[in-house]
């Protein structure tokens, strides 16, 4: 069983990123010196400097977890510096059109290319594409150099960007009374002045407050306040998103693309913007339809509830604010015989996340062992780590699992899998075992529980898993393909078939164990907040399962609409033809009038505000890619339903799955191909509303 790799202490952050970059400078240096473009194959060109980058693919990944995970300011501040020194590095190299035309060389040998296999010659198209995506056969030398120190350029702004999104910690004070309804295992977690009816709580923006906030409090007045305060943080993104979308627009034109968006694709599974712009368009009419149902039950009831509280009926808004979406959601899904907060209880975070883990070997075959690690291989002392085998004696070793699930100060805000050490071939035959991690940002313990999940958080932390999964069972010759290092427009869809799995009875009974059952104090605690009621169940009750199972779709509608208003935004923002359009792009408008329009809410409210300044995907490489969920939603229901619904545990259909789609990571040329031949036919991307309308049509 391979060791656990070592995390870097900030003091070797530098120096090995130096080393690093030295190995992969003196490979580049070797082969340019000794080989010429009549002279030049892939075994003499691309695989020795494939070879060095497998060798040091782990001390990079380690290094740029750290931006993500790191406890320490000062330690994240030395990791930007050395990722700094990576991506002057790389534009370096890429700025060399010495090797472009070795690249090319051995690519124009036809007779060779044909001898490779189809992991290799992907690895020789795609490091052609990253040198014709730096201007390579489009501009001369000079000009190339400045296309790649504006690229590096832009990269900084985007990391001033996230660098202020991780440490935003804003909030509001609040009155107990303008709390009312926010359940006392939330107010626990937040700081306190004053006492008696003189006594404010600070609620977070972060950790969960804002979310609480909008959830739980009776008041709509608070709801208000809290939406448009977290609405107005971060203005300085404003400025840096513009200037990001501005120049990333001016990058493509130098290329001469057209838009970004056309730029881009280049590097995703859809290649065709007219396809993706149409497979948006398509989903509006159906979606928008659902959502506006959804949004008229919701406005309902909340004119229904406001009139009981004394308002003036006359003097109720008319739109539906975006404030309330939450609030009268739960109170929907309480009529549903619903209850997210009762639903927690039941899913404490490490049994779930534990529960998960069973699930995985039961069907994959595989088994999960905690290992006691050293301080040198954790970077927080909250982290677990699992050992991964084949479930057969002797079974071999597949590699490691970490769990990094709870949020914490300067701490990644959301919810990834983050590759430590990608598996690759070595020279020699043997296999480097891969790494991964889960860093998710789940709210964290209260006084008187444990961290608990309600079941949208249990849904996102079994996608997550399955992206970790994915990375753990993946067999790639190169780590330019491990795992899910695969276009995200395909690289979703793994994850996202698996969270069916989350609506079935039997896993959620499964999954479930009541927190008390964990410490004597938590049913201590218990008993106290729920006076003369009896003990809670052991597990989830039937009819609590069968209720939300029937349910499933409730204001899915709404769901799915909020992604397909960020997806449109985010084509339309990269859609910039002229320097014209640059000159007048309008992020702030835009982003209110399409999430109003599509949304079927009245954003009138909020239009001052920022709320795309903390929308992480678009400066963390998912520009031009927010459409994968929807993309990818329609394939994972089109797999689950044609091929898992009829029996999700059919152990022969899982070993297929994992051997024509884990496995494979992202080595396949043609992603929607290696799909069709798994299903045995072309993709249905219909099945995303043909899945809502199945659900109508059962109701």
């Amino acid at each position: 069983m391979a060791s656990l790799p070592s995390v870097p202490s900030a003091d070797q952050i530098l120096p090995l990123m130096q080393e690093i970059i030295n190995q992969l400078t003196q490979s580049r240096i070797s082969i340019l010196q000794t080989i010429t473009p009549p002279t030049a194959t892939f075994a003499n060109t691309l695989l020795p400097l494939a070879q060095v980058e497998n060798a040091v693919q782990g001390q990079l990944a380690m290094i740029d977890m750290l931006q993500y995970g790191a406890p320490s300011r000062a330690t994240q501040d030395v990791v930007h510096t050395a990722l700094g020194l990576y991506a002057n590095a790389r534009a370096e190299w890429i700025a060399d059109a010495g090797f472009f035309h070795l690249l090319q060389a051995v690519r124009d040998k036809q007779e060779d290319f044909d001898a490779l296999d189809a992991e290799s010659q992907h690895l020789l198209e795609r490091e052609l594409l990253e040198y014709r995506m730096a201007g390579h056969g489009v501009l001369d030398g000079k000009d190339v150099e400045e296309f790649l120190r504006e690229g590096a350029g832009i990269a900084e702004v985007e990391r001033k960007f996230q660098e202020n999104l991780s440490r935003e910690n804003g909030g509001i004070w609040f009155t107990r009374d303008e709390l009312e309804g926010v359940p006392a295992s939330e107010l626990g977690k937040w700081l306190s002045e004053g006492n008696g009816g003189d006594e404010r709580l600070f609620v977070p923006f972060a950790n969960g407050g804002t979310i609480a906030v909008l959830t739980h409090a009776r008041h709509p007045e608070t709801r208000k306040k809290m939406f448009l305060a977290d609405n107005q943080k971060l203005k300085a993104n404003k400025l840096l998103f513009e200037e990001i979308i501005r120049r990333r627009a001016r990058q493509a034109h130098r290329l001469h693309y057209s838009t970004h968006v056309e730029y881009r694709l280049q590097r995703r599974m859809v290649k065709d913007p007219e396809w993706l712009r149409g497979f948006l368009t398509d989903l509006k009419p159906t979606l928008g339809s659902r959502g506006k149902d959804e949004i008229a039950v919701l406005q309902r009831r909340r004119l229904e509830d406001l009139q009981e509280k004394g308002y003036d009926p006359h003097r109720l808004e008319q739109g539906f604010p975006p404030w309330d979406k939450l609030y009268y959601a739960r109170l929907v899904e309480r009529e549903a015989d619903i209850d997210q907060l009762q639903l927690s209880e039941f899913f404490p975070l490490e049994q779930t996340a534990a529960g998960m883990l069973d699930i995985f070997a039961s069907v994959l075959g595989l088994r999960f062992d905690p290992v006691e690690a050293d301080k040198e291989a954790l970077w927080h002392e909250s982290i677990r780590v699992f050992s991964v085998r084949e479930s057969t004696p002797n079974g071999n070793f597949i590699g490691y699992l970490y769990f990094d699930l709870l949020w914490r100060e300067n701490k990644y805000r959301g919810n990834q899998s983050v590759n430590l050490q990608c598996g690759y071939l070595r020279p020699d035959g043997t296999r480097q075992y891969p790494v991964t991690s889960l860093m998710c940002s789940f709210p964290t313990p209260t006084p008187s529980s444990c961290a608990l999940l309600k079941h949208p958080q249990v849904v996102t932390l079994f996608h997550e898993m399955g992206h970790g999964i994915h990375d753990l069972l993946a067999q790639t010759k190169y780590v330019r393909f491990h795992g899910y290092r695969l276009p995200p427009d395909f690289g979703e869809m793994p994850s996202m078939m698996l969270e069916n799995w989350c609506w079935m009875k039997d896993v959620l009974q499964g999954l479930s164990r009541h927190y008390t059952t964990l410490e004597p104090n938590y049913l201590i605690e218990w008993r106290k907040q729920h006076p003369g009621a009896s003990d809670p169940p052991t597990k989830i009750p039937e009819d609590l399962v069968d209720r939300l199972i029937k349910h499933r779709y409730l204001n899915r509608g709404l769901y799915h609409l909020y992604q397909l208003s960020i997806s449109i935004f985010d084509v339309q923002i990269h859609s910039l033809h002229t320097d014209a359009d640059i000159a007048d792009l309008a992020v702030q408008k835009l982003w209110y009038d399409l999430r109003e329009e599509i949304e079927s809410m009245d954003f009138s409210d909020c239009r001052d505000g920022y709320a795309f300044g903390t929308f992480s995907h678009l400066t963390a490489g998912y520009d031009v890619c927010y459409y994968a969920y929807l993309c990818c939603t329609a394939m994972a229901q089109d797999v689950f339903h044609s091929v898992f619904a009829a029996d999700p545990f059919q152990k022969d259909t899982w070993d297929k799955y994992r051997r024509e789609i884990l496995q494979y990571g992202g080595s396949q040329q043609d992603l929607l191909q290696m799909l069709e031949n798994f299903l045995g036919r072309p993709p249905n991307m219909g099945a995303l509303v043909e899945g809502l309308q199945r659900a109508d049509s059962q109701k």
